[in-house]
Formats: structure tokens, sequence, C-alpha cells
């Protein structure tokens, strides 16, 4: 019998409560590279998993106070409902067109402005608590991180089949890293630590003398055993670039005052260098971050995890995907290092170029908070040890347990 749209549209709405309520299929590491040589069970998954995901998505921000007044959350809930629909009418036996359904989906949640804003509405307006906020965000990032190394899976298979490894990583850019690409956003099965904390340090090198003029020196050294793991890789570059960030940017202010100026002080190199050790065994990797960068305040170590804090001027920027899953800009700033691949610079007078290059190195107070959020995830932690006036040392442990169960946080 033949439906109306509006007809076809609640059926598909209603579907919505009854997927919601399902249980989402907790994924490992594993779990997802066995599927590797099978494009095809790897689409049956993601038709059947994903519109679950998704749908108790959609359900926790009609669960938010008064969301139907709260503009950022109305939109983030309209894209999912979208998407939704997109993926119970998509046929994933058609391969290419569900390959282009999933690449659209992907880049529609590329757009997912202002949802952090929308939650410092809440927490201006006192309509929820900074516990209740960070609670509620966490859950939300852990259910959108899942789906999205799901979905980038998927696209790499179906890249690795067609030939078309320039879009690896969903983006569509140029892939200068082929087989050791910090970027992937899917699992690789030889994730090397050590490489993707040592191309952390170039990249955030630069982006801090982009910002301040100067940057202190990060030193990464190895000990143990050097042996890559399953792990995503993008996610650990997110971690450790989040991190390093926080730290290049208390020792240029510590060293040269609140505006890191460095045209009157002294040389970078004299500046106390950063160092990165990173420490395997046959069970866990861990990577201890230190630095002399003044360490955090008493008073604000209470509020260092929170989504809603940050010891920056506040970026007054909208927040999307690409501000919060993976610091993409610094992709960016590298291209912008290749005169012969990529023609803009600072130089150029492109303001929004600037901004983009500008304003991951801080004031989006997502850094810390989404880094344990990813590191805990896969069953790994971040943890932070500092001593006021003087030094801050973070460690991330993450486990070599292929078998271990993704974290998916109770609804």
């Amino acid at each position: 019998m033949p439906l109306t749209q509006q007809r076809l549209d609640e059926l598909l709405e209603a579907e919505i409560t009854i997927l919601a309520l399902q249980e989402s299929q907790p994924m490992t590491l594993q779990n997802i590279l066995d599927n590797t040589d099978d494009a095809v069970d790897m689409a049956r998954l993601l038709h059947t998993e994903l519109p679950v995901r998704y749908a108790q998505r959609i359900k926790m921000l009609e669960g938010l106070p008064e969301w139907q007044n709260k503009a950022p959350i109305t939109h983030v809930r309209q894209m999912y409902i979208t998407s939704f629909k997109e993926l119970r009418m998509a046929d994933p036996l058609q391969a290419v067109a569900f390959e282009q359904q999933l690449r659209s989906i992907k880049k529609r949640h590329s757009h997912t402005n202002l949802l952090v804003g929308g939650f410092k509405q809440y927490a201006q307006m006192e309509e929820l608590g900074e516990m209740q906020i960070n609670e509620w965000l966490d859950r939300f990032f852990a259910l959108r991180v899942s789906a999205n190394m799901l979905i980038s899976h998927y696209l790499e298979l179906a890249a690795k089949g067609t030939g078309n490894l320039t879009s690896l990583d969903g983006g569509g850019g140029l892939n200068f890293y082929k087989d050791d690409n910090p970027y992937q956003s899917s699992v690789s099965a030889m994730c090397d630590p050590y490489k993707i904390a040592r191309h952390a340090a170039h990249v955030i090198e630069k982006l801090c003398t982009a910002w301040y003029g100067c940057s202190p020196e990060i030193h990464v050294s190895h000990a143990g055993i050097r042996a890559p793991f399953p792990f995503v890789p993008r996610y650990l570059f997110y971690i450790l670039s989040e991190l390093l960030k926080n730290a290049v940017r208390a020792t240029v202010e510590t060293h040269r005052g609140e505006n890191g100026d460095c045209s009157t002080s002294k040389s970078s190199g004299e500046m106390v260098p950063i160092q990165v050790l990173v420490s395997s065994s046959p069970e866990m990797c861990s990577i201890r971050i230190s630095d002399e960068g003044g360490g955090i305040p008493v008073d604000a170590l209470d509020h260092i995890w929170s989504y809603l804090y940050t010891t920056a001027t506040p970026v007054e920027l909208p927040m999307s995907r690409a501000s919060v899953d993976a610091p993409t800009d610094l992709r960016r700033l590298e291209m912008s290092a290749l005169p012969s691949l990529h023609s803009h610079s600072l130089a150029d007078g492109d303001e929004e170029q600037s901004m983009l290059m500008r304003s991951p190195l801080a004031g989006l107070g997502c850094g810390l908070p989404l880094s344990r959020l990813y590191a805990r995830y896969l069953g790994g932690d971040v943890r932070l040890h500092t001593l006021p006036r003087f030094g801050t040392d973070v460690f991330v442990y993450l486990n070599r347990l292929d078998s271990l169960a993704e974290h998916l946080p109770a609804l």
C-alpha cells in the first residue's frame, strides 16, 4: 500500500522510541578488525546498530528540560532525526549508495554547531548543574564517538575496495600519511603511540609558534617495549595534542606573561622543555607529559574536567564536530607549511584561515574532559597531578587488551 511522505515520517519517528529502548551492541577493537575483509557484514552491522545509537541520542536530547526553547538543542535533534530516517530507508547491500549515504551523514554531523554552547545557556539560567551537564555530555559524546568510529572503519573498507586511498579519513582531503596516518579515525591494528606522540609534539610546537611567536621544545622519549597495538590513531592524536596544547600554553604564559609576548623576551630554546615519555609493557601503554608551566591553582582543580571550564580566554566560535572529535585544524596548519600543496598562510591576511589555525590552542573548554572520555571509552584513563606554582604531570593509560569492549555509558 503506498504511503504518503507524512505517514512515512510518522512511522519512522515512532521507530525512534522503539529502537531507543534497545541496548547498543558493545564493540571491541578486535570485533571491528575481524570485519576488515567483509564489507557486507560491516554494512549490515552499521545498518542495524547506528539507528539504535542515533535513537538513543535523540531521546537524550528530548529528555533535557525546555529543550524546545534551545535552538542549539533543537538543531542537533533534527540532524539526528534526519540521519535516523535515512539509515532506516537505506539498503546496506547497495554498496555504492550506502557508502555515499554514510559519507553524507558524516558530513552532516560535522556541523553539530553550538551543542556545548547550548549547555552554557542551561548553566547560566541555572536549569542544570555543572555535574549534571558534564555527565550528560560524557554519555552523549561517548555514543557519538562509537558511531563515528564504526562509520570511519566502513568507509576505509570501501576506500580500499575502490583503491581511493586519499579518502580513508572520510574528509576528502590530501592523505600525506598513507599507511601511517595519525588522523585515521578507524581502527588501526598497528597504532604506534611513540610515532603519534612525536607527530603531535611537532604539530603543537608549530601551532604554539603560530599563536605566540615562540614555543617551548617538546622532547619525546620511549622506555620499555615498543610494539604497536590495535587502537584508533585519531583518538590518541587528539588526546596527546590536547594535553600538549595545555602544557605549551602554560609554559609560555608562565615564562612570558599572560600575553605570551616573545618579541621582548628570551628565545624559545631557553624555556623549560616539555617532556613526553612513552612507556610500554605487554599489557599497557602509558604516556607521561610533564611541564613546568606553573601548575594548576587549587581552586580550579574541581573544575578542570568540566566541559564548561577553561583557564584561557573562551573562544567565541561555533562548537563543531571538528572542534570536539579531533583537531583537524592542525592538519590545515601542516598543509600551510607545504607551499607546493597549499597556498594559504597566516601572512595571506585570510582572517578565517587565521582563526582556524589559532583557535584550537585554547579556549574551547573541551580538551581535558574529551581526552579522558576517549581514553576511558576504550578502557584506559587520563589522570593529572599538579604542583601549584611549579608544573603539571598528566598520565595517559591505554590498555593493550584487544578484547576489551568499548565503554558505553548507561542511559
